[in-house]
């Protein structure tokens, strides 16, 4: 695999990000909105404690928040869902992306010309999967630092380390490149079989079915994933990311979409 042929193609696909303006909401607006919802929970939770059952429950998975008053044990409770929310941008941004850069590409008959060129399709679909990873990753990232240093000044310095410690770290910087990849093998092996972006990314969404199921049982209370935890996941997905890779490149086929997607 050429890195400059790749490069190439990465420069080129970010350049098309740029001028779709549809894209580029769905990268900018969410991590806004998910630096914003700290402080409309923050009003909503308040000074209230949790339910003494669910406070039990959060405790005996996390005794270090035993020192926490009723108010910092809820707003800890609370925070600590925003964790799962992290790993949805790197699910759908790629996805968005991904989906768009293949299928988008086809419809705008600018995607037949990049592949008579002679480039290998590993090296296509390299520059294409970087380029559409790299923002949602990104985007990620650059919400949890904005969002531990509102949570600090929101919550208290008490719960500070909440969202600093090794669950998170492991969750925001470990499973969420790995959901991204795996966000983004979905794109590919969907796109090389189907002619419409939105159906390609209602097909390639049940990556985030996963993510949705732990959200509703750590609000629950009776599951609080740990860093071992995280960094177990992590492994699983980036496995099946990387099997499901080579799929993908066997699956696009060049010459039916050069001769037979009309």
């Amino acid at each position: 695999m050429r890195a400059r042929v790749v490069w190439t193609i990465l420069r080129r696909e970010w350049m098309e990000t740029l001028r779709n303006r549809l894209l580029l909401s769905t990268i900018l607006i969410p991590p806004v909105l998910l630096t914003v919802a700290p402080l409309i929970l923050a009003g909503a939770v308040g000074d209230r404690a949790l339910p003494a059952e669910l406070a039990t429950q959060v405790l005996r998975q996390k005794p270090e928040w035993g020192a926490f008053s009723p108010g910092e044990l809820a707003g800890a409770f609370a925070v600590q869902q925003f964790l799962v929310f992290f790993l949805l941008m790197p699910a759908y941004i790629p996805l968005s992306i991904a989906t768009f850069s293949i299928i988008g590409e086809k419809q705008a008959r600018s995607l037949e010309p990049v592949l008579a060129a002679p480039i290998r399709t590993v090296e296509l679909l390299a520059g294409k999967a970087i380029a559409a990873l790299v923002p949602g990753v990104l985007a990620g990232w650059v919400t949890y630092v904005a969002f531990v240093a509102l949570a600090s000044v929101v919550y208290g310095p008490a719960l500070f380390g909440v969202v600093t410690d090794g669950s998170w770290l492991a969750g925001v910087f470990l499973l969420g490149p790995a959901v991204g990849l795996s966000s983004v093998v979905a794109g590919v092996i969907v796109s090389a079989r189907v002619n419409d972006p939105r159906v390609a990314q209602q097909i390639g969404g049940v990556v985030i079915v996963p993510i949705v199921g732990l959200v509703m049982v750590q609000a629950t209370g009776t599951l609080l994933v740990g860093p071992v935890g995280y960094v177990l996941m992590s492994l699983g997905v980036l496995l099946i990311s990387l099997v499901g890779l080579r799929v993908g490149v066997r699956l696009f086929d060049r010459e039916a979409i050069l001769t037979r997607w009309r």
